[in-house]
């Protein structure tokens, strides 16, 4: 069966059950029956939409860019009627005329100044005249030859034209200069050497950068290879796979809170899924994984399960909603559930290893049985060593004999009880399978949480990953 094979409508309504379920999405028709039970958002979503146009739905959710790349996997054909084209709003693009520039040439101020100076230099002049007479009357006007010729055909340098001349001459040249010297003080504009006194500029703190916000060697929109370098066996099926990066030195370059994804061609189709590395920014020269192998499991069991020292493997990244910094909020409860422990130890390691933070964490982590329990020697660790930081609570659905921590399922009185309660700074984060999810959502709502949209944000007081 082709990407590009033509399905009619009623074709596609006939697969529409748990065990032979497709669905439309954008024209393009998929086979979703081996991905009902791996969806995040529960069976019952898929199966309400088997046999139909799920775009609306599909696109109401916000599905990020790991959904795309997991939906290209099960794509079976085309629908028939896909060439309707859903129609837009026209974008009416309005050009804002610039303001005209204004005349920044005639300072009204300056002008005020102007006139103040000149009419201070008129009442002056007269007065200035009139004590240095003795002065005037002893210049030698028959001296300057431009006088003398000013004075007509007489050349008489005597005259009382000439000597009039000549005194508003002089006048003119002294209120010239005082008004420019008046002006002066309007138009200069004294340096921070002149007006100040030398100082000793004190030097601000700068604070240091946050190691897990820089970039290294992933890269957001292409995939990029990586060799196996060791693969160490923690348990019957979980495994941490070690990856070199090109340079001793190189960093992975993923923000706390974020994933990675992985692809692999695995019996002739493309399959990603996202993983979260046990490593961070501050282990220079390797990227490592903690996986769970499954014999079903279309990327553990088929890919990773046969991997060798020396096999490269395709990443991709940074991805995901959360970002995790310093100040985030002040108090963080915590519910996993297997794997989904994985995201939750990358905030609980970058928390507990930075002096400067501290949020306060509790985690509930759930397992079916004590062997399941992934890092569990680390997050014991973490809880020893810093009691102000993080508190752990481990529940298992079988437990063994002597078992000292919880049993049983996550509900509503062990959420009140293990976790922070509701609050301005409280946030809590949810990963595991989708059935413990679900409940767990409906207890903190119970417990006054708000309820989270359908795609994750950071601001959500109930964060799922």
């Amino acid at each position: 069966m082709s990407e590009s094979t033509l399905f009619s409508t009623p074709e596609i309504a006939s697969h529409s059950t748990r065990d032979d379920c497709w669905i439309v999405i954008h024209g393009k028709v998929y086979n979703v029956t081996e991905y009902v039970r791996d969806h995040p958002g529960g069976v019952d979503v898929l199966i309400d939409m088997a046999g139909k146009d799920a775009t609306e739905g599909y696109d109401d959710a916000g599905h990020s860019e790991d959904a795309d790349e997991i939906m290209q996997s099960y794509r079976i054909g085309i629908a028939e009627d896909s060439n309707k084209a859903r129609k837009t709003k026209a974008v009416k693009l309005v050009q804002q005329s610039s303001p005209l520039p204004t005349n920044t040439r005639t300072s009204p101020a300056a002008t005020t100044a102007l006139k103040a100076v000149l009419a201070s230099v008129a009442v002056a002049a007269p007065a200035y005249y009139a004590s240095q007479r003795g002065f005037f009357s002893q210049i030698p006007f028959d001296k300057v030859p431009s006088l003398a010729l000013v004075g007509g055909a007489s050349g008489n340098p005597q005259s009382p034209f000439l000597k009039g001349f000549a005194i508003a001459t002089f006048l003119s040249s002294i209120a010239f200069v005082v008004a420019g010297k008046e002006l002066a003080k309007f138009a200069h504009v004294e340096e921070g050497f002149g007006r100040h006194p030398p100082y000793r500029k004190a030097q601000p703190r700068v604070a240091p950068a946050n190691p897990h916000l820089a970039r290294g060697f992933l890269d957001a929109k292409e995939y990029k290879p990586l060799k196996v370098a060791k693969i160490t066996k923690l348990s019957s099926n979980v495994f941490k796979y070690t990856f070199g990066l090109p340079a001793p030195r190189d960093i992975i370059g993923l923000p706390i809170g974020q994933h990675v994804a992985i692809k692999a061609t695995i019996d002739g189709k493309t399959v990603t899924r996202s993983y979260t590395p046990t490593s961070n920014n501050i282990d220079t020269g390797v990227l490592e994984l903690v996986i769970k192998t499954y014999p079903d499991g279309a990327l553990t069991g088929k890919y990773f399960a046969n991997l060798k020292v020396g096999d490269e493997v395709l990443f991709r990244g940074p991805k995901g909603a959360m970002k995790y910094t310093t100040g985030h909020c002040k108090n963080i409860g915590m519910i996993a559930g297997g794997t989904g422990i994985t995201p939750m130890y990358a905030l609980i390691r970058s928390i507990c290893e930075d002096p400067r933070d501290t949020t306060s964490i509790s985690l509930v982590y759930a397992n079916r049985t004590e062997d399941d329990i992934l890092l569990r020697s680390e997050l014991e660790t973490f809880a020893r060593r810093y009691p102000k930081n993080f508190k752990v609570w481990f529940m298992l659905d079988s437990p063994p004999a002597g078992w000292t921590g919880g049993s049983g399922f996550v509900t509503r009185d062990v959420m009140e009880e293990k976790l922070p309660a509701v609050g301005p700074d409280t946030k809590v984060m949810l990963c595991g399978p989708p059935g413990m999810i679900g409940a767990a959502k409906k207890g903190l709502v119970e417990l006054g949480f708000k309820e989270p949209g359908a795609v994750g944000k950071m601001a959500d007081e109930v964060f799922c990953f």
